[in-house]
């Protein structure tokens, strides 16, 4: 067999070998139907075969987060090969932390063992994925990771909503960061670390070859064609790191998102103060870092919508349903303290909106001001305040301290699903749990599939379910 070299760049790296079969079989190993790629028309045409390959047989290349499951095939087969690192790797200032790292200054804080751990993963490892669920402090991870990179280290860090960056951009000013810069909406101030959301970045696309490290909050929004195009930019970026609590949509099963997110950034990060290597919402709640959660599903039995498909039904059965908003309307008035309606639709906000005429109204053309005094109720008014949103607001990354969680949004989507319930997670010191309200939609069949999805994925977050067979308010 001819000599097998494995050349190692910060985005893409090469199998050189003249070996057809060695190529071929990391080829089949890493090519994935797209989900729903029965629905293309090139596939419907026969044009395409529904795959994405990872691995390009003619010439060996693929994304460097993928190198451990090329090399973990070649050692399968008892192939032999060597290491050509053409990387200018980042020197780490430190070999590893402890949990007083960052146990010092105006904003101290001491870091829970696992917090430790993925800082150290990181510095280990240089690039992966850190899986935690919402409310496990991934923002001290990230700080943490910030402040093991020498002073001058060009650094971004990515997210997809204003909101966000605008939360972390906050946070690494708290802990006292020097030459932080900002870049979204019509703010361009980039610096030594930048903030940025990745709608905006295109305005410093010349500052993007330098970048030596690369942060990713919430990368299960951050995997469309926009962010991929920015992270093939990162020439010099040998440092990868993604966040989120849920990396992977649908719950996994989706590989071609999967191995993206992996390509990219390489594997998962597992700790050992976790069970499985993986943190879980229930492991947090036990532990006293997450809030305890009671969820209540109610039924709804009108309108009686059989035969709609599915966008009618939502549209009938939810948004524009008067019985559901006046029940959704009765129940956040029986709430005491801070109360959160998620909605998937403007209209449905606005009539819940003029339902609850003292209610906040949040939504996506609101700007940043007046979220951050949304947010800024939901976290510290001591008063019953209600606050009715869209989804897409706060499913991710938002810190908000609720008492009580409607969705009136459905949905079905696991990552979804968890983002969305994470909102209500985080312990406050009037607070002790969690009441999270949901509806079983008997109406339509559709409906009625999504909501025992909803039931099923958070069972098997380890939540306390319960479902009424009646309204009981």
């Amino acid at each position: 067999m001819s000599e097998i070299t494995i050349r190692i760049e910060n985005d893409f790296s090469y199998l050189i070998s003249d070996e057809y079969e060695v190529k071929h079989g990391i080829w089949d190993l890493l090519r994935f139907r797209e989900k729903n790629y029965f629905h293309n028309r090139a596939y419907k045409m026969r044009k395409w075969d529904g795959y994405i390959n990872f691995f390009a047989i003619e010439n060996g290349k693929f994304l460097t987060g993928l190198l451990p499951e090329v090399t973990a095939f070649l050692r399968h087969k008892k192939i032999e090969y060597k290491v050509e690192d053409k990387r200018t790797l980042t020197s780490f200032q430190y070999e590893n932390v402890d949990d007083n790292f960052l146990n010092h200054g105006d904003n101290a804080l001491v870091l829970r063992d696992y917090q430790v751990e993925l800082i150290n993963q990181v510095i280990k490892h240089r690039r992966g994925v850190i899986f935690a669920p919402t409310s496990a402090g991934k923002s001290a991870v990230m700080i943490g990771i910030l402040k093991t990179l020498p002073v001058g280290t060009p650094i971004l860090v990515l997210q997809n909503r204003l909101s966000l960056a605008q939360q972390n951009f906050d946070e690494i000013n708290k802990m006292g960061f020097e030459n932080v810069g900002n870049v979204w909406g019509g703010s361009i101030k980039p610096n030594v670390i930048t903030v940025a959301s990745v709608q905006s970045v295109a305005k410093i696309e010349k500052l993007l070859p330098k970048i030596k490290v690369l942060i990713v909050d919430e990368i299960h929004d951050m995997m469309s064609k926009l962010p991929k195009v920015v992270y093939r930019r990162l020439k010099q970026a040998d440092i990868r790191v993604a966040v989120s609590a849920t990396p992977f949509k649908f719950g996994g099963k989706d590989n071609v998102q999967k191995f993206s997110v992996r390509g990219y950034f390489g594997p998962v990060l597992k700790v050992k103060s976790a069970e499985k290597g993986i943190l879980t919402t229930a492991e947090l709640q036990n532990r006293g870092i997450l809030s305890k959660s009671n969820c209540v599903f109610y039924p709804i039995r009108e309108p009686a919508i059989p035969h709609d498909i599915y966008i009618d039904a939502v549209t009938r059965g939810i948004a524009e349903s008067i019985y559901f908003h006046k029940l959704v309307t009765r129940l956040a008035k029986l709430q005491k303290g801070r109360t959160l309606i998620l909605v998937d639709r403007i209209a449905h906000g606005d009539t819940l909106h003029s339902l609850l005429p003292n209610s906040l109204w949040v939504q996506g053309k609101d700007d940043s001001e007046t979220r951050k005094s949304v947010i800024k109720k939901l976290q510290k008014s001591t008063t019953d305040v209600i606050c009715i949103a869209t989804q897409q607001i706060f499913n991710t990354g938002v810190n908000v301290f609720v008492h009580n969680l409607i969705n009136a949004a459905g949905g079905q989507a696991d990552h979804l699903i968890i983002q969305r319930m994470g909102r209500g997670l985080r312990t406050a010191e009037d607070k002790d749990g969690l009441d999270y309200y949901d509806f079983v939609f008997e109406i339509n069949d559709y409906l009625q599939e999504h909501s025992n999805k909803r039931i099923k994925i958070l069972t098997k977050e380890g939540h306390k379910v319960e479902i009424k067979k009646e309204i009981d308010f």
